[in-house]
């Protein structure tokens, strides 16, 4: 009865003490109340947490502290640590415990604090970085364009797992005494022999070519823009690290650890996708655009307000994105040269819809046509711009033969139109209008995929590279030159067509769209057989008083003569309404060269 009375007197006496056989750092506290153990925590850390962190690294001693390895100590909650074990709503488990601790060996409670793991491993990076050699593991680098093995290097480093655990040693037991640490060797984990496998994988890519495809427009990835979307890492290995564990409930990750034999990883080739996000990005940029529904409004019979109709489109990136990295994937990577991805877009047809739009009968999108000007100068982007503002809105009545010239109306200075280069009797000269072609030659594309009869079609004397741009071959283009060359196609729908144009200056984009009532019309457009060709005539230089003398002006570009011949079928429902050849010859073209005479 004695010792039961002896063990209730002295478990309420140590009910709001620290129980017998507690420790933290060196300091017993047994028997201290919360207000000595808050001035013996407080102390300790204050004074620990002043005092520097020492490594010794052979005969290298480099000092640190705390808050620079990203350590903060919480006091509060280390007070509350020491005397958990008090905590007990049963009279009965508090007796227990309280026995257990009495005659138990000392428990030794650590101090409660956070780590900030990133500014952590940036000084421990930084306090390094003297003294360690990188280890360079082999790998793949391009070498004019070709790709070859790197050689591995071994390295000298301190490895990171020793630190973390020596730190941790000295945290729980506050204790100041040096942290010894080794600088090992670290040997490559890639080998030039483990690089093989994937070299013979980045030679198969080099070969090849991604097409991205929607409508007319392409996008290509090869060549150093393709192989720059690789990244090279040892097996296992992505998001690189090769080994994690956990320490007071925070992720720690080990980037080099010792490699057994058993262990080494091959290299493996995989797809940056963050590059991958950047080309799709840039495509996006050119494929979205928004819904625009028409208007069309007439007064005394002619148009005076017009708001283009336009199909709203969005690039599906995600879809997008999957198809890339499908067709990339290690796995899949043949020796096919081209690989062909469809983009899928996503298309909100525009309405057309108001009661005099739909008593002309212009209900749907026929077709359109698009051509490029990419390295134009400002004037011939301005006649451009010009130019198809100009053509923007033209109605074509049932029946009625749609004239480029009329349309467009007189082009000169007095119009307001600005000089830029043109052919002219077989000399490249400066003239009002000049690109003037580049709007008649995207009309003539968009009649083309409308099925309408073409009545007066001229190609030009020589190939044009604008007419080129983004995979056209030659043959589709049409110059015109008032008032003897024109364009012309004749509206057979028995409906009204409107002819609508929108340029795109930032991606140098012109497109040209007719509408109306396709009536169950069908085109079918073979691909230009490209024939006799000829290489480009020499240079030609030509005397040009407007410039400075001693000035030599590139003005145009050389060019192969070439026959192209392409073939259309117009179809209304089963029956062929239209066969038609185009045949386009061309010249070979010499580079054009002005020469200053000026004074």
């Amino acid at each position: 009865m004695g010792l039961i009375l002896f063990y209730l007197f002295t478990y309420f006496y140590y009910l709001n003490r620290v129980f017998p056989n507690t420790f933290w750092g060196n300091e017993n506290l047994s028997g201290k109340n919360r207000e000595q153990v808050v001035e013996i925590v407080s102390k300790k850390l204050d004074s620990f947490k002043q005092s520097p962190v020492v490594f010794e690294i052979g005969d290298q001693k480099i000092e640190s502290n705390w808050q620079l390895l990203g350590v903060k100590f919480n006091k509060a909650t280390t007070v509350e640590k020491i005397f958990e074990q008090n905590q007990s709503n049963h009279l009965g488990r508090g007796l227990i415990k309280f026995a257990s601790f009495s005659f138990a060996r000392p428990y030794q409670v650590q101090p409660d604090y956070d780590v900030d793991f990133s500014r952590l491993t940036d000084t421990l990076e930084s306090m390094f970085s003297g003294l360690e050699v990188k280890t360079n593991d082999a790998s793949i680098v391009f070498k004019a364009d070709k790709p070859q093995i790197q050689a591995e290097k071994a390295g000298k480093v301190v490895y990171r797992s020793s630190v973390i655990f020596a730190l941790r040693g000295n945290l729980d037991s506050l204790s100041e005494v040096p942290i010894k640490l080794n600088l090992e060797e670290q040997l490559p984990k890639i080998t030039e022999e483990q690089a093989v496998r994937a070299l013979e994988k980045v030679k198969t890519l080099n070969n090849q070519r991604v097409v991205l495809a929607f409508g007319t427009d392409s996008w290509k990835l090869f060549g150093a823009d393709l192989l720059g979307t690789l990244k090279f890492y040892p097996s296992g290995e992505e998001k690189g690290y090769i080994e994690k564990f956990d320490i007071l409930s925070e992720p720690l990750i080990i980037k080099s650890i010792k490699l057994t034999d058993s262990l080494a990883p091959f290299l493996d080739v995989g797809v940056d996708e963050n590059k991958i996000d950047l080309f799709i990005n840039n495509i996006a940029d050119q494929v979205d655009r928004p819904l625009v529904n028409a208007t069309l409004s007439f007064e005394s019979g002619k148009i005076v307000e017009f708001t283009a109709a336009r199909d709203g489109q969005q690039l599906d990136r995600v879809l997008t994105k999957e198809q890339i990295l499908q067709k990339l994937s290690v796995e899949n990577i043949s020796g096919e040269n081209e690989i062909k991805i469809s983009l899928p877009v996503n298309v909100t047809k525009a309405k057309i819809a108001n009661e005099e739009i739909n008593s002309l009968g212009i209900r749907e999108l026929l077709s359109k046509g698009v051509s490029y000007f990419s390295g134009s100068i400002a004037n011939r982007i301005y006649n451009i711009n010009l130019g198809a503002k100009r053509l923007n809105g033209t109605l074509v009545k049932p029946g009625e033969v749609f004239s480029f010239n009329n349309a467009v109306g007189e082009v000169s200075a007095a119009t307001g139109y600005k000089q830029a280069y043109v052919i002219s009797s077989g000399r490249t000269i400066l003239d009002d209008g000049g690109g003037i072609c580049q709007v008649s030659t995207t009309v003539f594309r968009a009649a083309l995929n409308a099925g309408l009869p073409i009545t007066a079609r001229t190609a030009h004397a020589y190939r044009v590279g604008y007419y080129e741009q983004r995979g056209f071959k030659p043959g589709l283009d049409a110059t015109v030159w008032a008032p003897a060359v024109d364009f012309a196609f004749k509206n057979d729908t028995g409906y009204h067509v409107l002819v609508q144009t929108v340029v795109d200056a930032a991606n140098a984009k012109l497109e040209v769209d007719i509408y109306g009532t396709s009536g169950g019309r069908k085109v079918e457009i073979s691909d230009p057989q490209v024939t006799n060709q000829k290489p480009p005539l020499p240079n030609k230089y030509q005397d040009d008083p407007t410039l400075p003398k001693g000035t030599t002006k590139q003005v145009d570009f050389s060019a192969w003569g070439a026959t192209s011949v392409f073939t259309r079928k117009v179809y209304r429902g089963n029956e062929l309404i239209t066969d038609d050849t185009f045949k386009s010859n061309y010249r070979p073209w010499q580079a054009v060269y002005l020469v200053g005479t000026g004074g």
